[in-house]
């Protein structure tokens, strides 16, 4: 085939594989058709300006496939490249777009927790205020209460035993003496126990201390009564009792709470309170020997005529029933090993309220020194010796005493058939006329 031939075909073929655009065919259609003669004499320069070579200048058809891959190839890589590029774009926005919204939800939250700590605070202090002002109705009634009892109406029985022992006394024995009742200082024998030694130990040490040189556990001892008035304050504190590490400014209240520590046999919380009340009111009295602590003390706390003119052990004078301390010094038989333990299980207070409401709130005085003071409920309600009841086991252990106990908080009265120790060895008859006429009736 001649090179002039070759060409036109190419260029045929050419023609015929090219697209043909719309301006194109519109040109097709409009001008008029050109002779072979000039394509074939346009078409040989082009064949003249090519290389004469054994090869054919055109691309092979696997080469021209090859071609069309790799361009392929390289748009599908342009796409992908925007397909991943859009893709982390909206990844990123989307990221964005949650962590604004996370800061967003997180800055509501945590107001939402100040808001609920606003009103938990709030709730708080009103729910104190609330119990403050249960408590202060609760102690006007309670005080209420036991002023119409010590009047005589309903059958006062908190102290009425007491008064009364007090204004039975034969000629001879207090009336006799000069000294009023709040300077008569009871017939203690010497020591029987560890606590009687301790407690025993402190008074002696404190009122044998006339010149101030004198101390009782580490405490200077003031030399006239005001200054052991105001060394020794009239309410106990209880910051030693409850944490052993902490101390008070009232050594009576230390001394009576180191005391209280070896009574492990008194475990619930108002128990404890009562016990170290009772023993901290006492041992003020004894140490002062005042009017203002013997006013202090509840009537039936104060001392009976047997605790003024018989030898006893110190450890009675701490039992709150008067019946009771005069049936045990009159039965030296009973010791402390024989009482103790069935007492200080089987005694009880019958607080009705939640056990921890028995001390308000620690406070710090002048000296930075914490105070914790007695619910004032509770200490009505203590001083109130109706209150002061003993178990089953003590009432087994005890039958005898423990009549004498219930007609001295209220529990009987006067006419039941009681022993006591002026009816012991007596008929039933006689110790019904005996109960019947004796000091033991409530006034």
């Amino acid at each position: 085939m001649t090179p002039s031939l070759t060409a036109g075909r190419q260029h045929n073929d050419s023609s015929s594989q090219s697209p043909t655009s719309p301006l194109n065919a519109h040109s097709a259609a409009t001008d008029p058709p050109v002779p072979m003669k000039d394509e074939a004499s346009a078409a040989a320069p082009r064949v003249a300006s090519q290389p004469l070579s054994g090869h054919s200048a055109s691309p092979s058809p696997s080469g021209s496939s090859l071609s069309q891959r790799e361009l392929e190839l390289q748009r599908k890589r342009a796409r992908d490249r925007k397909s991943q590029q859009a893709m982390r774009d909206r990844t990123k926005w989307t990221i964005h777009t949650l962590s604004e919204q996370v800061a967003v939800l997180s800055a509501a939250l945590d107001q939402r927790a100040r808001d609920m700590a606003t009103l938990e605070g709030k709730v708080g202090y009103l729910e104190t205020e609330n119990a403050q002002l249960r408590t202060q109705n609760a102690a006007l009634q309670l005080s209420l209460m036991g002023r119409r009892n010590s009047t005589g109406d309903g059958g006062g029985h908190d102290g009425a035993a007491a008064s009364a022992a007090v204004a039975t006394v034969s000629p001879g024995s207090v009336h006799s003496l000069p000294s009023p009742l709040w300077e008569l200082y009871p017939k203690n024998t010497p020591p029987s126990c560890l606590a009687d030694q301790i407690l025993q130990g402190f008074v002696d040490t404190i009122r044998a201390s006339g010149t101030g040189s004198g101390s009782a556990a580490g405490t200077v001892v003031p030399s006239s009564p005001r200054e052991r008035a105001r060394r020794f304050s009239l309410r106990p504190n209880l910051c030693s009792l409850l944490d052993r590490q902490r101390r008070s400014d009232d050594d009576i209240s230390n001394v009576v709470a180191d005391v209280l520590h070896t009574y492990r046999e008194i475990e619930e919380l108002p128990k404890q309170v009562a016990v170290f009340y009772i023993i901290a009111t006492l041992l003020k009295w004894m140490v002062l020997l005042d009017k203002q602590s013997w006013d202090f003390m509840p009537e039936w706390l104060r001392p009976v005529p047997s605790q003024l003119s018989t030898p006893h052990s110190l450890w009675i004078d701490r039992i709150p029933w008067p019946r009771a301390r005069e049936y045990l010094i009159a039965h030296p038989e009973i010791t402390l090993d024989d009482f103790a333990i069935p007492y200080s299980v089987g005694f009880k207070l019958n607080w009705p309220y939640d056990p921890a409401s028995v001390l308000l709130p620690s406070s710090f005085n002048s000296n930075g020194t914490a105070e914790i003071a007695i619910n004032p409920v509770y200490e009505e309600h203590m001083r109130q010796l109706r209150h002061w009841t003993v178990g089953d086991a003590f009432r087994q252990r005890f039958p005898e005493l423990t009549r004498l106990i219930d007609l001295d908080s209220g529990q009987v009265t006067h006419q039941t058939v009681v022993p006591s120790p002026h009816t012991l060895g007596k008929s039933p008859q006689q110790s019904v006329r005996s109960a019947s006429h004796s000091h033991y009736s409530p006034a």
